[in-house]
């Protein structure tokens, strides 16, 4: 018998490995000769970043740095010192299996991290960071969609689906040298420089993306103003653009950038006068571009014969709809004191988010994220020195979306752009943060459909009885495919001889023809 199965290859991304594998973080050092013994530790950093990662056979290899800055007051000068020192680490994690295509995202977190002076000059650091790690590859699998021959009858459903998706990610290094100006001291020591996305944008030409962004870059150094010890905050913002290689793209596909600050170094340069008066910025930026073009089916998810047995091969199959961008804006608010004594100036407040959750709300069509931020002060106290001032608080914030579900997997990335305060009394100060909220939100359904489908021209379809009509009383609700079924007739065949079409609601007698 010539039986023939049309099927149509569907694409999806199906989770491979997820785990935290935590690196510890060890320094003992000691102050070289030109800084300052230390007086009073202010505050110990660690920001750790991945500088690269790869999956050879079923391990995944990444680079992990973790710069650690220790701002802390000499013993004979109220000026903030800085230390700041890199260290490297490999980390591996076996995956269980070679993926085909694989898609990595890490995501580096801080733990926990201790500083203690054992002496003037020698600081013992420990802590902990641990890496998120999250691989997916491409799983294919071939649905049939139609069948000839054999009396064989399909049970279809409509689906969309991504028919093709492309995905390239690519570090871009970003140089400038921002000069303070006339009316900026010279610089003592860089404090703290970070980095964060202002804006992206996306143009495709010829087989390539183009990404195009801005970055906002802070600066808070060391330096001596009106013949005191103080600190100057500056911000600056630096473009970027970048060709990313996307074979195969072109108009018909719907694209998404997503661009992340990996590492921001800030080094001071001199003038001709010796002066620090210009710092040299180099940014490093992950850009990630996910492109996606859709197309329709009908898929098949049951069978039958109107004439013989029948086998089939079923499989549960994850169908995704094209991902959909979420952005958006909140603003969150701390307030901080200082129990030691009034402030008398406030040198840069600044904003770091962590513990960043988001879910689907379909009852108010929305996503509802929550974390918590924590807001630094470096001021100078009444009494003239130094103090740095910090504290956690919890925000939750709410961006609109139509057509939210609980399969809606929402991937949000939340970043400071700026922060502002108010002095509101002598010892306390009010913090406001401007968090920008990116991210992708995901839909998808899962279906069991079936992969493959035999026919046994050894078994006949038993009738009961040589009839070419039955009639058949229907019970509320009852499907037109399961009645068909049942009498190894076809749905159109039922639809005809009643009259009827598919808004035809079960419930009285119909006339079943034998096919």
């Amino acid at each position: 018998m010539d039986i023939k199965l049309n099927r149509e290859e569907i694409t999806s991304e199906e989770k491979i490995y997820e785990g935290a594998p935590e690196q510890s973080v060890e320094l003992d050092y000691v102050l070289p000769d030109y800084c300052p013994e230390i007086f009073r530790i202010l505050k110990c950093t660690a920001a750790p970043s991945v500088l690269s990662c790869g999956v050879s056979g079923d391990r995944l290899t990444c680079e992990l740095s973790v710069c650690i800055r220790v701002l802390y007051c000499g013993s004979e000068s109220g000026a903030v010192q800085c230390i700041t020192q890199k260290l490297s680490y490999t980390k591996t994690a076996d995956l269980g299996s070679t993926p085909s295509e694989p898609r990595v995202s890490i995501t580096p977190k801080v733990d926990y991290m201790n500083c203690r002076a054992v002496n003037p000059r020698r600081l013992d650091i420990r802590g902990a960071v641990s890496l998120n790690i999250s691989v997916t590859d491409r799983k294919s699998t071939e649905i049939i969609c139609d069948a000839f021959g054999g009396g064989l009858q399909l049970k279809k459903v409509p689906v969309t689906y991504p028919a093709g998706q492309l995905y390239a990610a690519k570090r871009l290094t970003v140089n400038e040298e921002f000069d303070l100006g006339l009316s900026k001291p010279p610089i003592m020591n860089v404090l703290r420089s970070d980095a964060a996305v202002a804006s992206v944008d996306k143009k495709i030409i010829a087989n390539k993306l183009i990404a195009k962004g801005e970055l906002y870059i802070n600066m808070l150094y060391s330096c001596r103003k009106d013949d005191a010890d103080s600190a100057e905050a500056m911000q600056f913002t630096l473009p970027f653009s970048q060709i990313v290689d996307m074979e195969g793209i072109d108009e018909r596909y719907s694209c998404s950038v997503r661009a992340e600050v990996i590492t921001c170094d800030m080094e001071p340069r001199s003038d001709g006068d010796g002066n620090l008066k210009s710092a040299d910025c180099t940014v490093t930026v992950l850009i990630t571009c996910s492109a996606y073009r859709t197309a329709n089916a009908e898929l098949a998810i049951d069978r039958y014969s109107t004439a013989y047995k029948t086998d089939g091969i079923a499989a549960d199959v994850k169908i995704e709809t094209p991902s959909r961008p979420i952005t958006g804006s909140t603003v969150a608010k701390g307030s901080l004191t200082y129990g030691d004594g009034g402030i008398d100036r406030i040198y840069d407040v600044w904003c770091a988010v962590g513990g960043v959750n988001a879910r689907p709300d379909p009852e108010n069509e929305q996503i509802v994220i929550s974390g918590s931020a924590r807001y630094t002060v470096m001021a100078r106290s009444s009494e003239g020195t130094p103090i740095l001032l910090e504290k956690e608080e919890p925000f939750t914030a709410a961006v609109p979306m139509e057509g939210v579900t609980e399969n809606s997997v929402p991937e949000v990335t939340l970043t400071p752009v700026s922060c502002s305060y108010n002095l509101s009394s002598d010892s306390s100060v009010e913090a406001k943060a401007e968090l920008r909220i990116t991210g992708e939100l995901r839909d998808f359904t899962r279906l069991t459909v079936l992969t493959d489908i035999t026919v046994d021209e050894g078994s006949p379809i038993d009738r009961g009885g040589d009839y070419a009509l039955r009639l058949y009383f229907t019970n509320e609700g009852e499907d037109l495919w399961e009645i068909a079924k049942r009498y190894g007739t076809s749905v159109t065949a039922i639809m005809e001889e009643n009259d009827i079409d598919e808004d035809f609601s079960t419930g009285g007698m119909l006339l079943i023809p034998i096919v």
